[in-house]
């Protein structure tokens, strides 16, 4: 949805980062995420709702168990974005 929400925001370059457990579809967000314009930080729906929980409650740090055991937690995995699938 390009011309509502968030795609109004994006369009007129007033959103630099993101911090979202599902961004959805919108050719401007795929656009300026792949081109190096905006940054997306991926959170699990659970972890981001505390993560805004704590952060009202002046909490300024909490643990999860999510990743724990997987690649991520050993480094990360490998993600394919434009400029990777190129080289």
């Amino acid at each position: 949805m390009d011309d509502w929400g968030l795609g109004i925001l994006l369009g007129d370059k007033l959103i630099r980062r993101i911090v979202a457990s599902y961004v959805g579809e919108n050719r401007e967000f795929e656009r300026q995420y792949l081109s190096g314009e905006l940054e997306v930080e991926l959170t699990p729906q659970g972890t981001l709702a505390e993560k805004m929980r704590a952060g009202g409650a002046g909490i300024a740090a909490f643990y999860t168990r999510t990743g724990v055991g997987t690649q991520v937690a050993d480094g990360g995995c490998r993600c394919a974005t434009a400029t990777t699938a190129r080289s």
